[in-house]
């Protein structure tokens, strides 16, 4: 092999490691440690604002052994008192179209508060979701979400960034 050949040859191995290093996901968890099972609960969490009817928003997701979960966080002005039923969806779009399903595991009623002279409600549901679904949010960003709550339904439009929070947030999970 010519000398000018082996530098080319490293110079493109180097600018590849290089690539690599410089999109590899940095992943930062939350982590507890259960006191009765001694299980390690990890989780990560993603704030953001919706565009519609929801103030504002946070979901984690949870990684206990090998179950997942997807915790959904919001907070909305006006009079909510339906709680969130058992078996209530929410329903995720994700950028190729596909719909994502998924259910409430309890119930969970909202609580208030007053906030700048005007009651605001929060809900905080806990949603079933496996390793697949997971793997679906990663490749493709969620672009709708729909909350159901009762008879009610939220939906919202999610920013390009917000989107790209999820599947990054949903990749590291996975970890």
């Amino acid at each position: 092999m010519k000398k000018g050949t082996k530098i080319l040859s490293l110079g493109i191995l180097f600018l590849f490691v290089c690539t690599l290093s410089l999109s590899a996901q940095k992943c930062k968890f939350s982590t507890q440690k259960d006191k009765v099972t001694g299980k390690i609960k990890k989780w990560n969490s993603i704030k953001f604002l919706p565009k519609g009817t929801i103030n504002g928003s946070q979901i984690s997701f949870i990684k206990t052994d090998t179950t997942y979960h997807f915790e959904m966080f919001i907070i909305s002005k006006g009079n909510f008192r339906e709680p969130i039923q058992k078996g209530d969806p929410i329903v995720i779009k994700l950028s190729n179209e596909e719909e994502i399903t998924l259910t409430s595991i309890d119930e969970f009623k909202p609580t208030s508060q007053i906030l700048d002279g005007l009651v605001t409600y929060r809900y905080k549901g806990l949603y079933e979701i496996d390793a697949v679904l997971l793997k679906k949010i990663a490749e493709f960003q969620p672009t709708i979400i729909s909350i159901f709550i009762g008879d009610k339904v939220y939906t919202d439009e999610l920013s390009s960034k917000t989107g790209l929070k999820f599947s990054e947030g949903a990749a590291c999970i996975l970890q």
